[in-house]
């Protein structure tokens, strides 16, 4: 009897055996939380920094110029949205702060108006290559400062062209550009930007309701809502006899604003 309680009196307490197991495990999570909170630094370090030209960049320059070209042609869009297709309007009038240019014109009274915009998605194209080329040239220059240091650049003249189509703006920039790091050349000649948007579209239905205007002093803009449910069409008559039109994609919400002054009534009808 005394032996075995000797023996038991010799046994590690039991108590002992999880604390030490409780250190190891603490050891282990110290370790993981380390990890994670060191991974976690790298993956913001990377996500947060300015993005630079890596040598996949560098091979590949289409998709710099890509991304600032799609940027640019997005503001001249919005631009041509609000102000009825021109980036300066001429022959325009004031409604709720804003200039939108008159599609459609006569101040005649009982005279219909005269489409001043016969070739308006050929102008919206103009218009939007005229704003984006500067900032385009912007962009090569940007890019030829970027990889100088590295490569020895050449670039030549640019052209750019920007076509609507539909559910689109599609930009062609036509420029050589040639990378050359000791024996090995690069050479490229033609960049493309897509911009996915209506501004096609909705162009058509505006050329629709000024043609309507300008032969019948009217729009129908129930029936067209009814064949084409894909638009919302509004139409809003100033004081003046000026008419706002507001032509919304539903799909998109993207909408287009201009205005029209057609068979125009004496004050007091």
């Amino acid at each position: 009897m005394v032996e075995e309680m000797r023996i038991v009196r010799g046994r590690i307490p039991l108590t002992s055996q999880p604390l030490f197991k409780n250190k190891t495990g603490q050891v282990t999570i110290f370790i993981i939380l380390a990890l994670i909170l060191v991974v976690s630094m790298l993956l913001l370090f990377l996500l947060v920094k300015k993005p630079d030209f890596g040598f996949g960049d560098e091979t590949n320059p289409q998709s710099y110029i890509e991304s600032c070209t799609r940027e640019a042609t997005e503001d001249a869009v919005e631009i041509l949205l609000e102000t009825g297709g021109d980036l300066e309007p001429k022959g325009s009038m004031i409604y709720r702060n804003e200039e939108i240019t008159f599609l459609c014109y006569n101040a005649n009274y009982y005279e219909p108006c005269i489409n001043q915009r016969p070739m308006l998605i050929e102008h919206m194209e103009k218009e939007i290559t005229t704003y984006i080329q500067p900032r385009i040239s912007n962009c090569f220059q940007s890019l030829k400062s970027e990889l100088e240091s590295r490569y020895d650049i050449e670039m030549g003249d640019m052209g750019v062209i920007t076509k609507l189509q539909k559910n689109k703006v599609v930009v062609d920039i036509k420029r050589d550009f040639k990378m050359t790091r000791g024996d090995k050349v690069q050479s490229f000649s033609e960049f493309k930007a897509n911009l996915v948007h209506p501004l096609y579209d909705l162009s058509k239905v505006a050329s629709e309701i000024v043609n309507q205007e300008a032969e019948y002093c009217n729009f129908d803009i129930l029936g067209f809502m009814i064949i084409y449910p894909k638009y919302d069409i509004q139409k809003f008559r100033t004081g003046d006899s000026d008419t706002i039109y507001t032509i919304r994609d539903i799909t998109t919400n993207q909408e287009f604003k201009f205005a029209i002054k057609s068979c125009a009534l004496p004050a007091g009808f």
